[in-house]
């Protein structure tokens, strides 16, 4: 197959479905790729420097909100960077918080472990999503094969509501880092 037949295949599936929300479109595309094991365009989405097709792909999920755009396709590098190697796609599960609690060595992991409270408070005080860290964050979720990653669609709703004037998201990723699941839904 050609790169321009990759290329053409990669539009066919993006005629917009009103009935699922983007985020879900772009992970479910995000999981194709990794199930059909396309992996061009697995590496084409890691690369940062160079506006490639899937990547732009990726933004069109969107529907031309700049903002969003520019999530989506950050989301799709993390996605992919994440699936590197794998054969299975992962939706993921609950928040980059929830997430983090599985971070760290076998005596300590998430809240207990001070690498990873530090890395959560650099995520949560910054101003803009702060790339570099959450991908140090997806980083670290990497290795483990049983542990689940965050929820892809669910990332990218909450760094398109990152700027939201009550901070909600900041303080859900806190509040599913810190609190055990039980307690919290008590409360």
């Amino acid at each position: 197959m050609s790169r321009s037949d990759r290329e053409e295949e990669l539009f066919v599936p993006y005629e917009r479905d009103d009935e699922r929300p983007p985020e879900k479109r772009l992970v479910g595309w995000l999981a194709g790729l990794v199930n059909t094991r396309d992996v061009g365009a697995l590496a084409d989405l890691r690369r940062t420097r160079v506006f490639t097709v899937p990547r732009l792909v990726a933004g069109t999920f969107a529907y031309g909100d700049k903002q969003g755009i520019a999530v989506f396709e950050q989301v799709a590098y993390l996605f992919a960077r994440f699936h590197a190697g794998r054969r299975d796609a992962h939706y993921g599960f609950g928040s980059l918080g929830l997430a983090m609690r599985r971070i760290g060595g076998p005596n300590s992991k998430g809240p207990d472990n001070d690498g990873c409270v530090r890395l959560l408070n650099q995520i949560l005080v910054s101003r803009q999503p702060p790339w570099r860290r959450i991908q140090h964050a997806i980083d670290q979720l990497r290795p483990d094969k049983i542990t689940p990653p965050p929820s892809w669609a669910q990332l990218a709703v909450d760094l398109r509501l990152w700027n939201d004037p009550g901070k909600t998201v900041q303080h859900d990723w806190a509040s599913d880092f810190y609190l055990p699941p039980k307690k919290r839904k008590q409360s």
